[in-house]
């Protein structure tokens, strides 16, 4: 009987955990401190994305941080995974854009606190399947422009929902369907866990959770949400 061969495995999950680490460098954050030495973690969402640096430092400082979520944390895992350069597998690239995005979200550098994930997922969700991106990313495009109601929040959260779906559709391989799948529940988990409790008794709410949920944020009112200031 000729010994089991672990070493795909171990590169492959060693591939992934290497992914989390470069999806946890809070770019964010750091632009926000050399930049405007502010910590974003104490001001408006307190989130460590880019939408909370542009409301915090200004929108021009979210230009650089774009591009470096989307490509290095998002897609160029996916890209190196791929047979032209690993071949590792679709199964390790899928894994490795979620790794990439739980990286961003609960970053290992700054106590497992982050950003949204929705940029860096846009760079992995390109790699695998550019089809998928552009149905995904045409939800809350269309949302916003031709609808009354603008809040972003909530049509990216009806694009999340419909992934999975659009990649069923598409007939895209059952890797990119769990993919989909997995960025739902980690959006999800993202959205209910990570913002503060507001009001007098800090209490979690099914209302709290439902509005978190919904909007990404305890407050409905996202300029108020936007405007506070570290207690």
């Amino acid at each position: 009987m000729n010994p089991v061969d672990y070493s795909d495995t171990l590169i492959a999950v060693a591939f992934v955990l290497g992914v989390y680490l470069v999806g946890s460098i809070p770019s964010s954050y750091l632009v926000g401190r050399l930049v405007g030495g502010v910590d974003i973690r104490e001001h408006g969402s307190k989130n460590l994305g880019s939408s909370n640096l542009a409301a915090q430092v200004g929108a021009w400082w979210a230009v650089p941080v774009a591009p470096f979520d989307i490509l290095v944390k998002g897609a160029l895992p996916v890209f190196i995974a791929s047979e032209k350069v690993l071949g590792l597998g679709l199964g390790v690239e899928a894994a490795a854009g979620i790794a990439g995005v739980v990286g961003h979200n609960w970053s290992i550098f700054t106590r497992f606190q982050g950003g949204r994930g929705m940029a860096t997922v846009l760079g992995a969700t390109g790699a695998l399947n550019f089809p998928l991106l552009v149905v995904y990313g045409s939800v809350p495009a269309l949302g916003v422009l031709f609808t009354p109601w603008k809040d972003s929040a909530v049509w990216w959260l009806i694009a999340v929902i419909a992934m999975p779906v659009w990649a069923a559709l598409l007939n895209l391989p059952i890797e990119i369907v769990w993919f989909s799948i997995a960025f739902a529940f980690v959006t999800a988990a993202k959205r209910m866990t990570s913002n503060t409790l507001v009001g007098s008794d800090n209490r979690i709410t099914a209302s709290l959770l439902w509005t978190r949920l919904l909007f990404d944020r305890d407050l409905a009112d996202r300029e108020e949400w936007l405007k506070r200031s570290p207690e």
